[in-house]
């Protein structure tokens, strides 16, 4: 069966060139901030307000970017939890008000405010309603360019454009690509339904991308971000499906016909999933090749086994069994082999997310009544609670670089989506939506 969405998802392009100004520092001779520089504070970081060139096309409607470019910016690298942020407008203003030229830096002035490293930005009108995004990243404390990178692209993308030099600037602070540049996916009410969304990491850009009229969960993305898993009611019995976000084409998932479906999870390859089915009334653990080829049962016990969750390394699954008369997660081998009890704390634990980094997961966990967002490593000597007295707070999931989640909190009335730093610091509201939101996943780097 092949359903269609309401729209097809276009994937966004940029083009992409290195200014001629800065061809020395190029991918191919990179060069990258002195971590062994980096002081007991972060370090400070300073974007003053992107700076609009003139054009022969009028450029009113765009005047609003400067502000919008620096506050996604600031917001990019400031979540990253590398920099701190010179914020004082006045002094930012002050100091830039000494040049004109993105590439022209007064260092003396911005090392006196106390700035190592400092992100500037020009734009400008192109023909056919396209704007050029030039950026550059300076090392304040020695008097050193160290990346510039030209970006065009429809007005419509100007923060993916942002988005992907915040990327770039962690790339050369970290050596680890960020996560900017990154969507999530989402479920909300529509019209008495439940549709699947999409939106920028920081919660800009929210699009319903479905309208199949019934009740959707689980969303799932691929480790390509070209295509989504989740779950649906539209047949009456909830079934896994596809959906190709290039075209918008929706597939269902081969499986036992007629059985229930729920949790998908894609394997680390891509190649497989994972999900929960019902047989007879008893929910197990299932893979199944994409092409819906290769269905294996993994578990088949009289419990409830469901929530699968893949190790990084395609080797391991993590999922939720009440068979030691509670919900809680345990560990196999991806072949169904040598189960092993993972949670001990709590009466119930429930929605695992296996850390991209490979040494922890994520789960949901019930503490004094009230249902928060745990960590734990896979060694067991660290478990930590990230959330607190905060509402119900659930659905874990991953940033690409394991340094961030995703997860769902009442905190504030309805269900929401919200993303924290992986310590638990920095919760950050990003939807509020009339009819909530629910059951996010965090995507690949785009």
């Amino acid at each position: 069966m092949v359903l269609f969405c309401n729209r097809p998802v276009k994937t966004l392009l940029v083009a992409v060139a290195l200014l001629a100004a800065c061809n020395d520092i190029a991918r191919a001779a990179e060069v990258f901030i002195d971590i062994s520089r980096q002081r007991t504070a972060q370090i400070i970081m300073a974007v003053p307000r992107f700076n609009m060139k003139e054009a022969k096309e009028n450029l009113k409607e765009d005047v609003n970017l400067a502000e919008d470019g620096q506050k996604a910016m600031e917001f990019d690298l400031l979540f990253s939890g590398y920099f701190s942020m010179l914020t004082d407008n006045a002094v930012l203003g002050e100091i830039e008000s000494k040049t004109a030229d993105a590439r022209h830096v007064p260092w003396d002035l911005w090392k006196e405010a106390k700035v190592n490293t400092l992100v500037k930005a020009d734009y400008y009108a192109l023909p056919e309603g396209q704007i050029a995004l030039e950026t550059f990243l300076f090392d304040v404390d020695r008097h050193e360019q160290l990346a510039g990178i030209r970006y065009t692209g429809q007005r419509g993308i100007f923060r993916k454009m942002t988005h992907k030099f915040a990327d770039e600037v962690v790339y050369r602070f970290s050596g680890a690509a960020g996560i900017a540049d990154s969507r999530i996916a989402f479920t909300s009410k529509v019209k008495g339904n439940k549709e699947l969304f999409v939106m920028d990491y920081d919660g800009h850009n929210q699009q319903q991308i479905t309208k199949v009229n019934s009740i959707i969960m689980s969303p799932e993305w691929a480790p390509t971000g070209d295509k989504l898993l989740f779950v649906s009611f539209h047949m009456k019995r909830p079934a896994i499906y596809v959906l190709d976000l290039h075209n918008g084409k929706i597939t269902a998932l081969g499986g036992k016909t007629g059985q229930s479906q729920s949790a998908p999870a894609w394997s680390p390859d891509g190649k497989t999933i994972a999900f929960t089915q019902a047989l007879d009334g008893n929910s197990d653990i299932y893979t199944i090749n994409v092409d819906g080829t290769n269905l294996r049962r993994l578990t088949n016990t009289d419990s409830i086994e469901t929530s699968p969750t893949w190790s990084p390394d395609g080797k391991k699954i993590a999922f939720v069994s009440d068979s030691a008369g509670s919900p809680q997660i345990y560990i196999m081998n991806a072949d169904g082999s040598g189960k092993e009890r993972f949670t001990f704390n709590g009466d119930y634990n429930a929605d695992p997310a296996w850390s991209p980094r490979g040494d922890k997961i994520a789960f949901t966990s019930m503490l004094d009544t009230r249902f928060n967002i745990v960590v734990k490593s896979l060694d067991g000597l660290v478990e930590k609670q990230l959330t607190a007295d905060m509402g119900r707070n659930d659905s874990p999931s991953w940033s690409a670089d394991g340094r961030h989640l995703a997860f769902t909190s009442t905190r504030n009335g309805t269900k929401q989506i919200y993303i924290m730093n992986a310590n638990g610091n920095n919760q950050i509201q990003l939807t509020n939506l009339p009819n909530g939101a629910s059951g996010c996943s965090w995507g690949p780097r785009n």
